[in-house]
């Protein structure tokens, strides 16, 4: 494997755990300031870890799919658009945007662990020059690459080393 090809694959890994993390917290509410944080965390993390794991996933076929099939938390879109469900169409989407932002979605009451309330990030929202407005739920993001793409780039970077 290349060198910049490993270096895109750990830094990928790196950040899908990030996002991952980003994306199973509870943030307070009433907290404006925890919630810029975490809004540009996010799209930091997921703008480094989409130009990395597309350049790392470059070794595999394209035909190999990887479905964004698992949410952390339950959730509809609040307004119409389309929700990506693959793995590669996310990563050029939010490489490509033009329109990247954080979706906060308040936490029912029952499942808050903080007082007054909490708000979680279920997706994030992205448009391209050439694609309208669409929801890419966050966390299976990070699952897809974590469950799927990364054993295959494992198992690829294995094969062409030998």
């Amino acid at each position: 494997m290349e060198v910049i090809t490993q270096h895109s694959l750990n830094r990928a890994t790196d950040e899908a755990v990030r996002l991952w993390a980003l994306a199973s917290a509870q943030y307070p509410t009433q907290h404006q300031l925890i919630l810029n944080v975490v809004a540009a965390s996010v799209i930091e993390t997921a703008s480094s870890f989409a130009l990395n794991a597309r350049r790392a996933m470059e070794i595999l076929p394209r035909k190999d799919k990887f479905p964004l099939v698992q949410p952390r938390w339950n959730w509809e879109p609040s307004v119409r658009g389309e929700m990506v469900r693959d793995l590669w169409d996310a990563l050029n989407r939010i490489i490509h945007a033009k329109k990247l932002q954080v979706g906060f979605e308040k936490l029912p009451s029952k499942l808050s662990v903080i007082e007054d309330g909490a708000m979680v990030v279920p997706y994030i929202q992205v448009a391209t020059d050439r694609k309208e407005l669409a929801f890419i739920d966050s966390f299976a993001l990070a699952h897809a690459y974590l469950y799927g793409a990364y054993s295959n780039l494992v198992a690829a970077a294995k094969h062409n080393d030998s």
